[in-house]
């Protein structure tokens, strides 16, 4: 992959480059891309990349499909092992990424709150593998940090066909940030938002017309 020539100045450079998982199969949305869709009047995949860049200064898109995503100004990645899951998009990112951290999202949430990005990606410390929010249905593991040192044990899941992300966790190596924290930032906990029906896609414009821009 080509490495941007200029690096971006942010008023803080943390270990970590944003990674945007782009490869789902977009099976109850028809048509375009969930990425590609607007929110607000601007597509989905370019509102994510603003938010992650106001902190990070490499972002990666990993798509099947590299060519749809050309014009979007980020690095582009394939899976290396074509399993069709998050896992290996999340494998991807690691063997990409330039920094020893990788903070991953879905490309369909566009409501994900910059604050929420910072709060996570705070806590990195050669202490912790995984920095992951809890939501009152669970973690998030489309919204969380990741170190290389996972990079092996993904390897390993994703040979032997275990797909799911928490399969990985090491108890002792996972912090986790309780809901109650993550409620401070996010009350309506909108960062998690997925688009992923027309249903999904006219509640999000709904709510941008109740509470301006994303």
């Amino acid at each position: 992959m080509e490495r941007p020539s200029k690096k971006k100045l942010l008023p803080k450079e943390y270990d970590c480059t944003g990674i945007i998982l782009a490869g789902g199969k977009n099976s109850r949305l028809p048509g375009i891309k969930k990425a590609f869709h607007k929110i607000n009047g601007k597509m989905i995949i370019d509102i994510i990349i603003e938010k992650l860049s106001t902190l990070l200064n490499e972002i990666i898109i990993v798509t099947n499909d590299p060519c749809d995503f050309s014009e979007q100004d980020s690095l582009l990645a394939t899976d290396i092992l074509p399993c069709g899951c998050s896992l290996a998009g999340i494998h991807a990112g690691m063997f990409y990424a330039a920094k020893n951290n990788i903070f991953v999202a879905a490309c369909d949430t566009p409501f994900l709150k910059i604050e929420i990005v910072e709060k996570i990606i705070s806590h990195i410390s050669p202490a912790h593998d995984i920095i992951i929010p809890e939501t009152c249905d669970g973690i998030e593991p489309l919204c969380a940090v990741y170190s290389k040192k996972c990079l092996p044990a993904v390897q390993t899941n994703l040979n032997k066909n275990i797909f799911m992300i928490k399969k990985i966790f090491k108890k002792n190596r996972t912090l986790k940030i309780p809901v109650h924290e993550i409620k401070k930032i996010d009350p309506e906990m909108i960062s998690f938002f997925n688009i992923n029906t027309p249903c999904d896609l006219d509640k999000a414009n709904r709510f941008c017309q109740g509470h301006g821009p994303v």
